[in-house]
């Protein structure tokens, strides 16, 4: 089941009910939201994590985090702007450039993430680029509902292990995550279990999910875990606490702005449970570009509403090359099934099973999985203003019951946004 209007199933009327009925076939962190209209900008989203046994024994405590984007800014408004050629705030003077984005005239210093060959872990390093290009301009990251100036505080235990699911239930901000002193292993992406990888530096696309577990220091006391907005200033936490421990004020801004997401993080990531390895027989290009004007956004030159599909036949392989043709990356996102990164930058992978894939700026990503799951389905760039204008399409099989897709239906619902 899914709940994606006039593609499965038809909007839950005003007053009305509805009851979903699925069977959990894997374990998880995940989370689910609203895909009407502009409701998921009005954190009408929650997490869902489906729990096992073998999920119960990753740590000793366990915690979600979800991180929201918040804006005082009315979302109709925010569109609005952005059709208009501006920035997705209240400021009418802040306009987009040509690659419908915010752009630094000359390289400044930015942090990003990078890789440790000889201790083979993640962490936090900086560098000199662009400020990656963003669509909207939050007033706010929270994390847990809660800014930074108030942040949530988890009580944990000294010597105790933790693991943290941290959720990016955010409308447009990919973010990085960053957990200081404390050494952490990535257990989990999307949902999906990977071979432990340490770090203390990670990065996370809008609507991905990352498992990280730590061990408190025995000796107890207070430890930031901090998100920071991609190419802002913007951040929210949480702090884990041991009783007694003194909390310490945090700062209510980085001190620098964060380079682009990338796909280094997927490159040293591996999948606990990856595909067998067998031929591909669909393969689709999938080409993500833009147009400023009237801030359209499409798929294969297209924007949606269509009638254009990516037909399967159960039980196939099919790859999925993914080419970012501008300056803003994109997280894409398939529902009803998870993939394997397979390739990066033309250079083969064996990366993780997500069902979010962050494709960087004037970048290539292939993913892999397996047409066992028929139906019609939703595929689209999860930053909500580039699916609401266009970068939205479906997957189709070749037995689904297309009784629930009616694309020209979406045009009636973009109205009464």
């Amino acid at each position: 089941m899914d709940g994606v209007p006039f593609i499965s199933q038809n909007p839950i009327p005003a007053g009305g009910s509805y009851d979903y009925d699925f069977p959990l076939v894997h374990s998880g962190t995940n989370w689910m939201h609203s895909h009407y209209g502009l409701q998921e900008q009005y954190l009408l989203a929650a997490p869902l994590v489906i729990w096992s046994p073998e999920e119960l024994a990753i740590a000793e405590q366990q915690f979600v985090i979800e991180l929201s984007d918040f804006s005082f800014t009315p979302a109709h408004k925010i569109l609005e702007n952005l059709k208009a050629g501006q920035m997705g705030d209240s400021s009418s003077s802040s306009m987009m450039n040509m690659n419908m984005g915010s752009t630094s005239a000359k390289p400044v210093e930015l942090i990003t993430q990078q890789w440790d060959s000889v201790n083979q872990r993640f962490f936090k390093t900086t560098i000199q680029g662009e400020i990656p290009e963003y669509d909207v301009s939050y007033d706010a990251l929270l994390a847990n509902r809660k800014t930074i100036d108030n942040p949530e505080i988890l009580n944990v235990q000294g010597g105790k292990s933790v693991l943290l699911r941290i959720i990016a239930a955010t409308s447009m901000t990919n973010v990085f995550i960053d957990t200081g002193k404390l050494e952490t292993t990535v257990m989990a992406v999307d949902g999906n279990a990977v071979v432990a990888v340490k770090g203390n530096f990670f990065q996370l696309s809008n609507a991905q999910r990352i498992d990280l577990r730590v061990t408190i220091p025995k000796n107890g006391g207070a430890f930031p875990i901090i998100a920071q907005g991609e190419g802002t200033t913007l951040i929210c936490g949480v702090v884990l606490a041991t009783q007694g421990a003194s909390i310490p004020k945090l700062p209510t801004s980085a001190p620098l702005k964060t380079a682009s997401l990338n796909s280094l993080q997927d490159t040293y990531l591996k999948a606990k449970n990856p595909l067998a390895k067998r031929p591909v027989d669909r393969k689709f290009d999938i080409v993500l570009d833009g147009i400023m004007t009237g801030y359209r956004w499409t798929i294969n030159g297209s924007s949606y509403p269509n009638r254009n599909s990516l037909n399967v036949k159960t039980g196939q392989r099919v790859a999925m090359r993914f080419q970012n043709k501008n300056k803003m990356g994109h997280p894409m996102h398939l529902h009803g099934h998870v993939f394997e990164v397979v390739e990066v930058g033309g250079v083969p992978i064996s990366g993780p099973v997500r069902d979010t894939v962050f494709v960087p700026p004037l970048s290539d990503v292939v993913v892999e999985f397996d047409a066992t799951n028929p139906g019609i389905w939703a595929m689209h760039c999860h930053l909500l203003y580039h699916a609401t204008n266009g970068m939205f399409t479906v997957l189709k099989y070749e037995v689904a019951n297309t009784k629930y897709w009616q694309p020209e239906q979406l045009e009636k619902e973009i109205l009464t946004l």
